[in-house]
């Protein structure tokens, strides 16, 4: 669906489950704490909502989760919205700090690696939608690597990079390529050995962002969802969770080193 119907329709369903409650346009407005026209545009399909905003606007008219499921329906070919979502904010942002433990971040993948978790991780894909997915991944990573900013912390667990996606050739030039953002400075790296003890992120990977001019914003995401977390206290205790991983992971110079080590380990296996 195109995104001007989406919203078209988005906007009519609100509308309608708005008047059903018996709620105007401007009350509706005072319990999200938005402006009357904010309604007023996205009821008219002149305004497309944001993901943070669905959750509010489902507990304003006692909806359930309709309008974070319609939206995700309406943004066509299965794909939900928080992917683009967050492959947005992560663009416009100034600063991520993200914490891996299964593979690399998206934005960061090599072709090869990126085909073997899209079509490994969802295999009710057909083959032209998985290409597809992995071509939006590799034209997100090509600009990363190309863009001034975002300026990237990165903090990944080494079991990580044992795990052989895509076979050894598809590892080893993922590996290479993290290795060379991170000579050239492009991301900071850290590794939480194997053996930590006291390991802070045993709650799963998430990534925190922040941008001038707004309020930082935190991510958790698996395969099949996503949560947005605008909560200040929440994510100022990601942020301090985030130095609490950099904390116990060993220096971005070691990093590299481990990163060497196991390039050479493949190549001499």
């Amino acid at each position: 669906m195109s995104d001007n119907r989406a919203k078209r329709r988005f906007g009519s369903e609100l509308a309608r489950m708005r008047k059903r409650q018996g709620v105007t346009q401007e009350s509706l407005a005072r319990i999200l704490g938005v402006s009357g026209s904010h309604v007023s545009n996205l009821e008219r399909g002149h305004r497309e909502p944001t993901l943070a905003f669905l959750p509010s606007l489902d507990t304003a008219l006692a909806t359930g989760d309709l309008f974070q499921r319609l939206w995700d329906e309406l943004t066509g070919n299965g794909r939900p919205a928080w992917l683009a979502e967050i492959a947005t904010a992560i663009k416009r942002a100034d600063a991520v700090y993200e914490f891996s433990t299964m593979a690399f971040p998206s934005y960061l993948q090599k072709e090869a690696y990126a085909y073997a978790l899209v079509r490994y991780a969802a295999p009710w894909l057909t083959p032209d939608e998985v290409n597809t997915r992995v071509a939006e991944r590799v034209e997100r990573a090509d600009h990363m690597e190309r863009a001034l900013r975002p300026k990237l912390w990165l903090v990944i667990d080494e079991p990580l990079l044992k795990r052989r996606y895509g076979g050894v050739g598809a590892v080893r030039e993922q590996l290479a390529h993290i290795a060379r953002l991170a000579e050239e400075e492009r991301i900071t790296l850290q590794v939480i050995p194997t053996e930590t003890e006291k390991h802070p992120g045993n709650s799963g990977p998430f990534r925190v962002l922040v941008t001038r001019n707004s309020p930082d914003v935190m991510y958790a995401e698996s395969a099949r969802a996503g949560h947005t977390i605008t909560d200040p206290t929440e994510v100022a205790n990601h942020r301090m969770l985030f130095a609490d991983l950099q904390g116990v992971a060993t220096s971005p110079s070691a990093a590299l080193q481990t990163l060497y080590e196991e390039i050479q380990r493949i190549d001499n296996a």
